[in-house]
């Protein structure tokens, strides 16, 4: 990868690191990331030209010496980043900005019902080695299902007005500099994906505690369009199908799944939760089996 930096920007490194797919380097003591584009490289470009002019704050994407953003390496799609400030500064919930634009959201249900065909392929290519994937799937399809049936339900329901603007791709817990301003993670979309995966990545943590899911939902003031499409994404899974993807993109380990598996409860119990505090704030659709899961 050394020689890849060289070419495309006249940098030469003397040592360079891997962290999964992307890379990091330092270089006149300035700390670069070359960082794998999985977004589609249009949207990236024009979400990046619209930060640079409006000025808001993200890392630089540097340009290659073909006055490129990005970069072709082994058929893939690659930008060299620079970063600034600290990296392990965490971004609080009361500190995320949501940038307007004049877009539609996406299709959740549709792009979900997309992908939960490709999961029914790539299932028959998984093997025997790969039985604890194989034997938690049908929960976690099931559970998808009724996200796309919730979301397909709400936007059927409700005309209220629809806030779309400029967020992240997978919003995590906690929330560091190097995710948030990162410009290859910026999609457009409902304000609330944000939000929703912020809240199912806070569950796989340690540190978890439901009432402060309960407080954060209350302080958003949403409408029932909204609030209706912030819990359809939280009804999807993202957190199993994100570590399916990686066994199937990356070879991964059938154990890779387990520590999904030791949240269900929580992700479950969660859902009840916030079902119980806010049905009558907001015209919620009943959802059959949540009444099955014991407080």
């Amino acid at each position: 990868m050394k020689n890849v930096i060289y070419n495309y920007y006249n940098i030469l490194v003397s040592d360079i690191n891997k962290d999964n797919n992307n890379y990091f380097f330092y270089f006149n003591n300035e700390l670069y990331l070359f960082y794998l584009v999985l977004n589609d490289v249009n949207v990236v470009r024009d979400i990046y030209t619209f930060f640079k002019e409006n000025k808001l704050e993200c890392f630089d994407i540097v340009l290659n010496k073909e006055n490129n953003l990005f970069c072709d390496v082994d058929s893939k799609k690659y930008a060299l980043l620079k970063i600034k400030g600290i990296l392990k500064y965490e971004v609080k919930f009361e500190e995320f900005k949501f940038y307007p634009v004049d877009k539609i959201g996406s299709d959740w249900g549709k792009l979900w019902g997309e992908r939960l065909d490709y999961y029914e392929l790539q299932l028959r290519e998984l093997g025997y080695n790969y039985q604890t994937v194989l034997n938690s799937y049908g929960l976690f399809e099931g559970i998808a299902e009724n996200a796309i049936l919730y979301f397909n339900m709400t936007k059927s329901k409700f005309s209220d007005e629809a806030f779309v603007g400029i967020v992240h791709n997978r919003m995590k817990y906690p929330c560091y500099l190097i995710d948030y301003y990162n410009p290859i993670n910026f999609v457009v979309d409902y304000s609330i994906r944000d939000i929703a995966e912020y809240i199912k990545s806070y569950i796989m943590c340690e540190d978890y505690d439901v009432l402060n899911v309960i407080e954060l939902i209350n302080r958003m003031n949403l409408n029932n369009l909204m609030f209706n499409l912030l819990y359809s994404r939280l009804l999807y899974p993202t957190f199993f199908f994100d570590v399916f993807d990686k066994i199937i993109l990356e070879d991964g380990e059938d154990k890779d799944i387990v520590s999904v598996l030791n949240v269900v409860d929580k992700y479950l119990f969660t859902l009840k939760i916030i079902y119980n505090n806010f049905n009558k704030k907001y015209d919620m659709f009943r959802i059959e089996w949540l009444y099955k899961i014991k407080m």
